[in-house]
């Protein structure tokens, strides 16, 4: 958007001036700070929601890029962890403690067997071989290895999930939504839609600029002054400023930066 308005500033509040007269007058354009809106992801233009020269508020949304892939790895990563803050089933609870006694069970026949294995083979009878007994007594420490497990996959289940687990499924949803936000391209404040770069359909690159916004909040007025003014102008110094629109009117300002560098051909005399 040009602002096709040229702006006077009447520089005073010195106690002597020299050359110009006191009451001196130099002139401008008004200018206003402009911000250039992106998604960090991209994707493909779905909705535009607002079109050049309209007026934008706080978080209004000015185009929508398709997300449906991305909906769906969130609603899978939601349920995910509601799977994980849930817990295992009363059934899965069951079936494990049930797994656990079986092998306790085991684990006492084994241990009796061994020790009836180990009585016929001290009795030196030839009932009972030494591989016999060899094996019943693997047997039983197998099985007191299988019992420790079961257990153990028990003591799991009834522990529940980790909480750096939940706490991982918990960022990777905070991340998705993220994303998702950022498929929707938003005024960050008030402003005046400038320029729409983007058409229905386009596919766009993260980061690529996609609208130009005007902020309406910070007007400022860009003037050249004669290098002898220099001494006079200070920070913060009160000045006044008219436009041609409304000529017998005055704006209040101030300086507000005054630039290091002389510039001997103004820009808005070159362009």
């Amino acid at each position: 958007m040009v602002w096709a308005v040229i702006a006077g500033v009447f520089l005073g509040g010195c106690s002597k001036w020299n050359e110009p007269p006191r009451r001196d007058v130099v002139s401008g354009t008004i200018e206003t700070d402009e911000t250039r809106v992106a998604s960090r992801y991209g994707g493909r233009v779905q909705d535009i929601l607002a079109w050049e020269g309209d007026s934008l508020n706080p978080g209004q949304v000015i185009i929508r890029l398709d997300a449906e892939e991305l909906r769906a790895r969130r609603a899978q990563a939601a349920a995910l962890l509601d799977e994980w803050k849930a817990g295992p089933r009363k059934q899965e609870l069951e079936s494990a403690k049930n797994d656990w006694q079986a092998l306790i069970a085991q684990l006492e026949f084994a241990r009796t067997d061994a020790v009836r294995v180990e009585k016929l083979f001290q009795q030196k009878t030839g009932a009972v071989s030494a591989a016999d007994r060899d094996h019943a007594v693997m047997e039983a420490q197998s099985l007191e290895r299988n019992v420790a497990a079961a257990k153990s996959r028990y003591d799991l289940l009834v522990a529940g999930t980790r909480p750096e687990k939940l706490a991982q499924g918990e960022a990777q949803v905070r991340e998705l939504d993220a994303q998702l936000r950022e498929m929707e391209i938003t005024a960050p404040t008030n402003a005046v839609l400038e320029v729409l770069s983007v058409r229905w359909g386009d596919v766009v690159a993260p980061n690529q600029q996609m609208a130009t916004l005007v902020l309406k909040n910070h007007l400022w007025v860009r003037v050249y002054i004669p290098e002898p003014w220099l001494g006079h102008i200070k920070l913060g110094q009160q000045v006044r400023v008219t436009v041609d629109s409304f000529p017998n009117k005055e704006f209040k300002g101030e300086v507000e930066q005054i630039a290091r560098a002389a510039e001997f051909t103004p820009r808005n005399v070159q362009t």
